[in-house]
This record gives C-alpha cells, structure tokens and sequence, in this order.
C-alpha cells in the first residue's frame, strides 16, 4: 500500500473512529501444533507447518494490519499518525505512542525452551550493549532483540502443560535425594535460596562428560520403567523422556533436563492462567492458550532447544525464589461469564467473556484501547452510531479509548460465544 493512501485511511480514521477488523500473522516455529491455529483461523495446512503463535498487536517483528475503509494500514503505522485517538492521550504519553501490550494466541505440540525473561533494566542494558558490539538485530545468536521488559500471562484454551519456578525449598531436597542419579547433587543441598542458587549454577555450568555421567544412566533407567508402565502428563518423567527424544543428540544429553526435576510441573484446565514476571525460570510444555505480554520479544535460553543459548545470561538475571504456583481464575471453569486475570503488570490486562442473545457485552464507559480476539463462535462488533462487523472464530478486532460498543452473538449463529479482551489497566 502506497503512502498517500496510507495517510488518506488515517485521515479517514481520525475523522470517524471505529473498530476495526485485524489482520494478524503466524510464527512457524517448530515447536508449533500444526492444528490448533489453522483450525482457529479457518486455513489449510495440508502440508502440516507447525503454527506456533497468532501475533495481535504492534511489535515490529509481525506486526498487525488495520482494515480501515477499502485500505490496509499497518498497526504500527495506524499509531503513529492517530496515537492519540487510538490509545487516548494519556496512555499514548504514558507508552510514547506505541502499543504497550502484544497478544498472541499459542499452540504448542512440543516443549519450548528453558527460558527467562529480563526486567526493564536488563533488558535496556544488554539491547545496549549488543547494539555497541555490532550484533545484528536480527542476529540469530542475539539475546535482546529490543529494550524492553517481557513480563507475560498465559490463560489456557486447552489443557496445557508448562513448567514455572523452582519447586518450593523443602521438596526440592527430598526430590533430590529420592532419585538415585541425583544424590550427589543433593549431597550439599540446603532448604535455602543461596544453596539452591549454587546447585542450578553448578548443573547448569557442568561440563558435557559430567552431564552424560549423570543424565544418561537416568533417562536409560526412566524408559526402561515407561516400557513396563507408561508415565502420564501428570508426572515429571514423562516430560523428561519427552524432552531427552527431542533435545539430546549424538549420544549427548540437553542439560536442560535438570530443570524439569527442579521446576513445578503446572497442568491449566481450560480458562485457568498463570502470571510470570521477569526473572522467572519456565518452559511451555505442550496445549494452547491465549497470552499476553509487554510489548517485546526478549528470550534468555538455558536449554531444551536448538536456538541460542546463554546460560551466564540466563543466571545472571534468573531469580531464585521457589515456592508453589498461584493459578489465577482456578475452579473459574469456561462457563463463568466473566474472568478478569490480574497481575501487576501496568502495560496488561486479560479478561475473557462468554456472550450469548440475551447476555451481550457492552464495552465499559471511558474503556481503554481494547484487542478482541473470538476463540468461540461468531459476533458482531458495533457501536451506536454503526452496525459494525461480524467476526467469527479467529476474528481480531481493535476498539479505540473510550469509543462505546457491543459485542453480540451473530444472528446466523446465536450460540454461546467465548472472546478474550487485552486493554490498557487504569489508574
């Protein structure tokens, strides 16, 4: 699209502001189901390319379009020339114009990375200094990708499998000591945070040989169990034999197997979700789920993956704090009407909503930016002065601050429907 129409629909836009309908695109990356999204956006994929994340927002690296009147505009674009209006005067000098928040939709048919995000200071630092050494931004081998922080949510659409945060103190020790390979390890482990920090440093900074001494002799021992009784999703062995299959190659084992002995093994039920802040050591095992985060794409890896890893990074902005997970909207099954997910996160907030005929939804007075995106049925988005759009399964919408509207069901299809809402936290 030519700039003189780009600059002719925003013009149009500032003249009469709207919802509108988003074009949103996908990340292939491996780990990706080849199912769930497709399905969610009614596209084939015969050839069966994993789709790992629907990107809904403003980030550079895939950026949302606007369907604004017969045009195309780029979110990103979109902002720039009518910050104001689209995200209100206050957050748009709050967030200098840009989106603060991206929204993904995930599906995970294999187990991500062993990962942590940074804070906003690390993140500014290290984008610095990569940037002083000549990295390229789109480096294969680079850790900050912008400067940033990443604090994220995930709220389950499926039933997903994850691992977060070190197990609490106590049974980390008795863990330790009830597996064989492992006693060694848990021969100078105390119930403190320094002892835990000196024992994932050691496993983490163990060379090869000694990872293969330890990690072999225990994944053999593992699947010789499996082939007598199989392991459940339920039990940390299965994930470890999972991981072995895929991540550890030429007869040497992934490192990152460790962690999945010394992190909490979390199992959400659909609409349940899990916060994790900056510093938090986890892996998305397997399901899908809506997830939200600062706008930023920084990922510091320690393992289970063939992409870069950084493990001095990885340590040195890992927090050591343990304890057992808070799952927020627990027992809030998916026939609540309304869930709202909060964490502390200023750039965020997630809220998912059931609509019917006789319950539609009408957006709060003096709303902030709003991004919908339908995971149940069909809508239509409208205002009191438009009829708006109808939008089923997949659909992705964008409501401007403040601008009155209404989700309800579709006439040709009156069932229940599901969409999840990211905005802007108040005040």
């Amino acid at each position: 699209m030519n700039q003189s129409a780009s600059e002719a629909a925003i013009e149009d836009f500032l003249q009469q502001p709207r919802p509108l309908v988003l074009r949103c695109g996908v990340q292939h990356y491996a780990w990706g189901d080849p199912d769930y999204i497709p399905e969610l956006i009614s596209v084939s994929n015969r050839e069966q390319r994993p789709y790992a994340e629907l990107w809904i927002g403003a980030h550079a690296a895939l950026p949302a379009v606007a369907r604004v009147g017969d045009s195309e505009v780029p979110l990103p674009l979109l902002l720039h020339g009518a910050a104001e209006v689209v995200l209100g005067r206050k957050d748009a000098e709050r967030f200098g114009g840009k989106l603060p928040f991206l929204l993904k939709i995930l599906a995970a048919a294999q187990p991500l990375s062993i990962q942590v995000h940074p804070d906003k200071r690390q993140a500014q630092t290290g984008f610095e200094r990569e940037h002083r050494l000549g990295i390229r931004p789109d480096a294969p081998h680079r850790n900050y990708y912008d400067d940033n922080h990443k604090p994220e949510l995930i709220a389950a659409l499926t039933d997903f499998y994850a691992l977060r945060g070190f197990r609490p103190l106590d049974e980390l020790g008795a863990i330790l000591a009830s597996i064989p390979e492992l006693c060694d390890l848990a021969a100078d482990y105390r119930p403190t945070r320094e002892s835990l920090m000196d024992l994932y440093t050691r496993v983490m900074c163990m060379e090869q040989n000694k990872v293969d001494a330890i990690l072999t002799p225990l994944v053999r021992r593992l699947r010789e169990e499996a082939a007598r009784q199989v392991f459940s999703k339920e039990q940390t062995e299965y994930w470890v034999l999972r991981a072995d299959s895929m991540f550890s190659n030429h007869g040497h084992r992934d490192k990152g197997l460790f962690s999945v002995f010394l992190l909490n093994l979390v199992h959400l039920l659909p609409g349940e979700a899990m916060y994790l802040p900056a510093g938090k050591l986890h892996a998305y095992l397997q399901g899908a789920g809506v997830e939200i985060m600062a706008n930023s794409n920084n990922v510091l890896r320690g393992g289970l993956t063939a992409k870069h890893t950084d493990v001095d990074e990885l340590l040195r902005i890992l927090t050591f704090d343990a304890g057992e997970v808070n799952i927020i909207g627990k027992g809030l099954g998916p026939e609540e009407e309304r869930v709202v997910y909060e964490t502390p996160s200023e750039e965020f907030i997630l809220s998912r909503r059931r609509v019917t005929a006789a319950r539609p939804y009408a957006g709060a007075v003096g709303h902030s930016l709003t991004l919908g995106v339908v995971t149940q049925g069909k809508v239509v988005i409208s205002t009191a002065s438009d009829d708006g759009f109808e939008l089923r399964r997949g659909g992705v919408f964008l409501v401007p601050h403040g601008l009155d509207y209404r989700i309800s069901c579709s006439i040709s299809c009156p069932g229940e429907t599901v969409v999840f809402i990211a905005s802007i936290p108040g005040d």
